[in-house]
């Protein structure tokens, strides 16, 4: 009896150091989607005007509990889910650097962006792919390089170089330059985009289309990252 008390007593205070220790939910993203249920296909949460609500990067939302890959969290009084690929538990102590950079943690994201991916731009090919590497360099940040050349018209080429984060699976914001120079486009010149830029993957399609397709001749380019690692 003796012994079945000590285990007792164990067991409770290792929920009660669990329970402790999860206080708070950390966001780790921008964008990050709160939801009325611990899936996707839930109602995202929304403002009085049926805007979709944002934490920012960084709030700390009260712990609920954990639900699949959900934690339940309450956000300025409503009780909702947030993806775990985008937040972490927290005690509210200070994490160390290599933590506040999202260094140390491998995520979900991590697992389908970093590396090589097949790169490409419809006038140059769909028969053959330039690459892209994608490395990650913070906290839903990832540094994305990479080229296509043409093989047939040599000199003409697609290349992309900034910074990618995910708003989800489906949707990457791209922020950086984007040039392109196809024979026939724009005199033969060399092209420049330098902004933002929503990469979008639909209709179960295994790559993440530019959605601002619009080319300085009127043409619309196809401009795609796949998902399919090179």
């Amino acid at each position: 009896m003796k012994l079945k008390r000590i285990l007792a007593s164990l067991v409770l205070a290792v929920a009660t150091c669990a329970m402790a220790w999860a206080t708070s939910v950390v966001v780790d993203g921008t964008h990050v989607r709160l939801r009325l249920g611990p899936s996707t296909n839930h109602s995202i949460l929304t403002d009085g005007s049926g805007n979709p609500v944002y934490p920012a990067k960084g709030a700390i939302l009260t712990y609920i509990a954990t639900d699949g890959n959900f934690y339940k969290v309450n956000y300025k009084g409503t009780d909702c889910y947030i993806s775990r690929d985008f937040a972490h538990l927290s005690d509210n102590a200070e994490p160390s650097t290599k933590k506040k950079m999202g260094l140390g943690v491998t995520t979900a994201m991590d697992k389908k962006l970093v590396g090589k991916h097949m790169l490409s731009l419809q006038w140059i090919s769909w028969d053959y792919f330039g690459s892209v590497n994608i490395t990650k360099d913070g906290d839903n940040r990832y540094l994305c390089q990479g080229e296509q050349l043409d093989r047939a018209h040599k000199g003409d080429y697609l290349k992309i170089d900034g910074y990618l984060s995910a708003v989800d699976e489906l949707n990457l914001v791209f922020e950086g330059t984007i040039r392109m120079k196809i024979y026939h486009l724009n005199g033969g010149e060399e092209y420049v985009r330098q902004g933002t830029f929503n990469f979008k993957s639909t209709q179960g399609r295994k790559y993440w289309r530019m959605q601002e397709m619009d080319g300085p001749d009127g043409e619309v380019d196809y401009v795609d990252i796949y998902m399919k690692r090179k």
